[in-house]
């Protein structure tokens, strides 16, 4: 090979480079390998440098709005597939799925009649997407019509029959329209559907965590325990398995065991007022009064303010009662009963009329 055919080779593998550069055909096919590969913030990257060069490229702003929805930016995913609609007015047999993606963002927003909307629109396009049914029965399942629910995940089963996450939500929409009893057929079915999901998806831990609670409302604690025990190999920050598995052994009466648990938890959030009023319980019970009085403030304070923030202000004042009381027996037994008056006289002020029984008994002469 000449000198002068080297120097032109090079120079056509230079612009081919800089023409690859500016072409956003290029940065979209990066962004969609990242995209198949879950690095949703890479795939951004490439869909910015593409949407860049290309302002009215329809392709990346549908993937762009899917990579915002996995990211959990829904709004972001909204705008972008708003402006699809506006460089394409006239609705191609993609819109179903510009209809779909918006709605689920909707969904996960809670702002369920645009999502309702957006669902009926895509089934004008498609009237046979599986992803379309499961989600529609998520909107069903989250305004609590589980019978409209169970139509549309049985369809999405039909129509595809080897997804774990349909089985699941399915379990759900059971258990919650059906209430089941153990051993019925009901309860069959749900553990059914489970067990599908759990084979098809088994490192998945929210799947374990769906039977470990259905086992322990039915009271099947041992495989409750089991469950929870998985869900905690799988993914060790998951806190309510530590919570619930905790509250297993509190009533079986390892109180040690389970202390250990709601310490992990502690861990893993530290504003959990739970944690500290169950820990408290099992300080309590095992005569350690001064981490138990510890344990009822901290669950004090928190509620406390919960109080001032929360909309279920009843439920969260009702909660703030039980532990100002549960404080007053534990300052009871510590011997300092001026306090534990106050305390009976706080549950009773905020509501719980039982605690006046506790102020009589033991504050007469404060």
């Amino acid at each position: 090979m000449s000198r002068v055919t080297v120097v032109i080779l090079v120079l056509v593998l230079f612009i081919g480079s800089l023409k690859a550069q500016d072409d956003p055909r290029e940065f979209f096919k990066f962004a969609k390998f990242k995209y198949d590969k879950e690095e949703y913030k890479s795939s951004l990257d490439f869909l910015n440098s593409a949407i860049d060069k290309d302002i009215k490229y329809v392709s990346a702003y549908y993937l762009r709005a899917k990579v915002y929805y996995e990211l959990n930016k829904y709004q972001s995913s909204i705008l972008d597939i708003n402006t699809i609609f506006k460089i394409e007015p006239i609705q191609t047999t993609y819109a179903g799925n510009y209809y779909l993606t918006r709605g689920k963002s909707y969904l996960a927003i809670n702002d369920l009649k645009s999502a309702t909307l957006d669902f009926d629109k895509s089934m004008e396009f498609d009237d046979s997407n599986s992803e379309l049914f499961f989600y529609k029965a998520k909107l069903e399942h989250s305004k609590r019509n589980y019978k409209y629910a169970l139509r549309d995940i049985d369809k999405a089963i039909r129509l595809k029959t080897d997804d774990a996450a349909y089985y699941a939500l399915r379990s759900k929409v059971k258990i919650e329209y059906l209430k089941p009893v153990k051993g019925s057929n009901d309860y069959k079915s749900i553990l059914g559907d489970i067990n599908v999901a759990i084979a098809l998806e088994p490192d998945c831990y929210q799947h374990y965590m769906i039977r470990s609670e259905f086992y322990n409302s039915m009271d099947q604690f041992d495989e409750a325990i089991t469950d929870y025990n998985k869900v905690i190999e799988i993914s060790p920050l998951e806190e309510t398995a530590y919570i619930e598995r905790g509250v297993i052994k509190m009533n079986n009466y390892e109180y040690k065991s389970a202390a250990n648990d709601f310490t992990t938890s502690i861990k893993i959030n530290p504003n959990n007022e739970l944690n500290y009023r169950y820990r408290g319980l099992c300080n309590n019970n095992m005569s350690n009064y001064n981490e138990a009085y510890n344990d009822f403030t901290k669950s004090i304070d928190l509620l406390k303010t919960q109080l001032s923030e929360s909309e279920e202000k009843e439920l969260v004042k009702s909660t703030l009662a039980e532990t100002y009381l549960l404080r007053g027996h534990c300052l009871n037994l510590m011997g300092n009963n001026a306090q534990a008056c106050r305390d009976f006289l706080q549950a009773t002020n905020l509501g719980i009329k039982k605690a006046l029984n506790y102020y009589r008994k033991y504050c007469g002469i404060y």
